[in-house]
C-alpha cells in the first residue's frame, strides 16, 4: 500500500508540475507576442514612417569586419522598395579567390533614404546594417556505394576537416508597423538590432537577418579550383526580405537564441535542423507541436515508471512471453544504433536509447540472470530455473515462435541478401545494422504475435502491464503527429503507424477477455484471496 501511494504521489506531482510548465510556457508565448506599446510623449519613434520608401543595398566581403570601402562588392540593389510587401530577389555571387580556397564571405545589408551611399561614413549613421555570413563550415556528407561492386574510394572524402558550404537562400527581417518603444523597457531581444539615430528619440529601421531558416541539408559544398569541374566560380543566391510585425520578430529572435544556446549545449547540425523546421512552418501548428511535445514528454515519463514500477515487482512470467520480452529488447538495441548510424535527431534517439536500456533490464529480470563470477576473475551469466506455474505460458509461447519461424527467418535473410546486392551501403556495419532494422520495422510487429497468442490461450489479458501499456499507446497517437513533423528515416516513420494496429488488437482483447477475479494476478494474489 505504502509502494502504491508513493508511486500515485509521484505520478501527481509530475502531472502538477507539467501542468505549472505548460501555463508558464503559455505565458511567456503571449508575452512575447503581444508587448505592450509606449503611450507616453517621451517614446523611441521610428527615424522614417513604414510608408516611406527606402533603398536597400547588399554588399559581399571576405572580412567580418571591413575596414575600407575597396573591401565591399556589390550584389544587388533595389530602389524605393515597399517596406510591407514581402519580396525575393536571385542573384549569382562571384566567390572571391580566397573563398574558393576554403575561406569565408558575409553579406552585409544597408537599407536607408536615396541618394546616400554605404560607403561612405557620414551617409552610413542614416542607415540600418545587417551581417550574415554566407558560408558555414560542415563535414562533407559520407557517399554510399555497393559493398560488393563499388572498391570504396568515394568514401574516403567523406571523413576529415570541415570545408567551406554555401547558404543558398538568406532572409532578412523588418517591422512591418510603426512601433513606439519605451526607453526604459525596451524588449531585451532588440539590444543587438535596434540603433538609434543621435541626439533624438528616433531609431533607424530594424533589420534582422532570420537564421532560422539556414538548414544544413540546404547548404552546397563549394567545391575547390582544384577538383571544380568548369571555370565558373560564381554560387546562386535568393535574398527575401519579409516585412514581419513586432511579435513575429521577437519570436524569431528568441528562438534563434535558443539555437544558440542548444549548440553550446552540445547538440549537433542534425538536430538543430529539427527543431528549426518545427518553427519554419505555420506559427498555429508550431504552437500545436509545442503543446503536444509537452504532452509526449509527460507520457514518455509516466510510462517509464509504470513500466519500470511493474517489472521491478514482478515475481513470474505467468501470461507473459518471455520471447517478446527478449525480442523487443533486441529490437530496441537495433533501433537505437540504427538512428546513431543515420545520425537522428537527438528527440528520437534519446528516448530509444532509454527504452533499449529499459529493455535490458527487463530481459534480466524475466530470464533471472545473474552475473557469477568464477574462481573470482571470471564472469559467468547464469539463467535461473522456470517456475511450475510458468510451463503453461511457456509452451504457448514456444509454440507461436514456432509457427513464426517458418516465415520470418527466410524473409529476413532474403531482404539483406537483396540489399547487399543491389542497394548501396556507408560500411558493412552500416548494412548489417540496415538489414536487421528492416527486418524489426518490416516484420517486427509479427513478435507481437505470441503475446496475442497467449492471451488467447489463457483467455486473460490481466497479467499485463496495462497502466505502462495505455501511456505508450498515447504516445504512440502523438508519434503519429511527429512522423509528419520531425525528420526521421522513412523505416521507422512507417513503423510508427504499425504500433496503431498492434494496440488496437490489444484494446479488443482487453474487451473480449473480461477480468476474472478469481484469478492469479502478477503479483501472485488474486481479488478474492485479498477479500478474504
Amino acid at each position: 500500500t505504502n509502494m502504491c501511494s508513493r508511486s500515485f504521489s509521484i505520478s501527481n506531482v509530475a502531472v502538477v508540475l507539467f501542468g505549472l510548465l505548460l501555463c508558464y510556457s503559455s505565458y511567456n508565448i503571449y508575452e512575447v507576442l503581444n508587448p505592450p506599446e509606449c503611450s507616453g510623449k517621451a517614446c523611441l519613434t521610428p527615424l522614417y514612417d513604414i510608408e516611406a520608401k527606402l533603398d536597400l543595398w547588399v554588399y559581399s566581403t571576405p572580412k567580418k569586419v571591413p575596414t575600407k570601402p575597396s573591401d565591399y562588392t556589390l550584389l544587388v540593389s533595389k530602389s524605393s522598395i515597399q517596406r510591407k510587401e514581402e519580396f525575393s530577389i536571385d542573384v549569382n555571387v562571384t566567390l572571391p579567390e580566397s573563398t574558393a580556397k576554403n575561406g569565408s564571405l558575409y553579406a552585409f545589408f544597408f537599407l536607408g533614404p536615396s541618394g546616400k551611399s554605404p560607403l561612405k561614413a557620414a551617409d552610413r549613421k542614416h542607415m540600418s546594417v545587417a551581417m550574415t555570413p554566407l558560408t558555414k563550415y560542415a563535414v562533407p556528407k559520407m557517399t554510399a556505394f555497393n559493398l560488393l561492386s563499388d572498391n570504396g574510394d568515394t568514401n574516403e572524402t567523406s571523413e576529415g576537416a570541415p570545408v567551406a558550404h554555401w547558404k543558398p537562400a538568406v532572409t532578412i527581417h523588418s517591422l512591418s508597423q510603426d512601433w513606439k518603444f519605451d526607453p526604459r523597457q525596451i524588449p531585451v531581444e532588440f539590444n543587438r538590432i535596434i540603433s538609434l539615430f543621435p541626439q533624438t528619440y528616433h531609431y533607424l529601421p530594424i533589420l534582422y537577418v532570420n537564421e532560422m531558416k539556414t538548414l544544413k541539408k540546404d547548404l552546397q559544398m563549394i567545391e575547390s579550383p582544384l577538383t571544380r569541374e568548369g571555370p565558373t566560380n560564381s554560387m546562386p543566391l535568393t535574398i527575401t526580405y519579409s516585412p514581419v510585425g513586432i511579435g513575429r520578430i521577437r519570436l524569431w529572435i528568441v528562438f534563434g537564441s535558443s539555437m544558440e544556446q542548444m549548440k553550446k549545449l552540445g547538440f549537433g547540425d542534425n538536430e538543430l535542423d529539427d527543431v528549426k523546421e518545427i518553427f519554419l512552418g505555420n506559427i498555429n501548428l508550431l504552437f500545436l507541436t509545442i503543446f503536444v511535445s509537452m504532452f509526449h514528454l509527460l507520457f514518455d515519463f509516466l510510462a517509464f515508471k509504470n513500466d519500470i514500477s511493474f517489472w521491478r515487482k514482478r515475481k513470474t512470467m505467468v501470461g507473459l512471453s518471455t520471447r517478446v520480452v527478449v525480442w523487443r529488447c533486441f529490437t530496441h538495441v537495433v533501433v537505437f544504433l540504427y538512428l546513431n548510424d543515420e545520425k537522428s535527431s537527438l528527440l528520437i534517439t534519446v528516448p530509444a536509447g532509454i527504452a533499449a536500456a529499459i529493455e535490458v533490464w527487463k530481459v534480466r529480470k524475466a530470464l533471472r540472470l545473474h552475473v557469477v563470477w568464477w574462481h573470482g576473475f571470471f564472469p559467468t551469466i547464469t539463467v535461473g530455473e522456470r517456475l511450475s506455474e510458468e510451463k503453461e505460458t511457456e509452451e504457448y509461447d514456444s509454440q507461436a515462435m514456432q509457427y513464426l519461424s517458418y516465415a520470418l527467418y527466410p524473409l529476413v535473410i532474403a531482404a539483406a541478401v537483396y540489399s547487399l546486392l543491389y542497394s548501396s551501403h556507408k560500411s558493412w556495419y552500416s548494412w548489417i545494422i540496415h538489414s536487421l532494422v528492416n527486418g524489426v520495422y518490416a516484420f517486427g510487429f509479427l513478435f507481437m504475435l505470441p503475446q496475442l497468442f497467449v492471451n488467447y490461450k489463457m483467455k486473460s489479458v490481466a497479467h499485463l502491464p496495462w497502466r505502462a501499456f495505455m501511456y505508450k499507446a498515447f504516445n504512440t497517437f502523438i508519434d503519429d503527429v511527429f512522423a509528419f513533423i520531425i525528420t526521421m528515416p522513412t523505416a521507422h516513420r512507417v513503423a510508427v503507424f504499425r504500433d496503431d494496429l498492434v494496440f488496437l488488437v490489444y484494446l479488443y482483447q482487453r474487451w473480449l477477455y473480461p477480468v476474472d477475479k478469481s484469478r492469479v494476478n502478477e503479483f501472485g494474489e488474486s481479488f478474492k484471496e485479498h477479500e478474504e
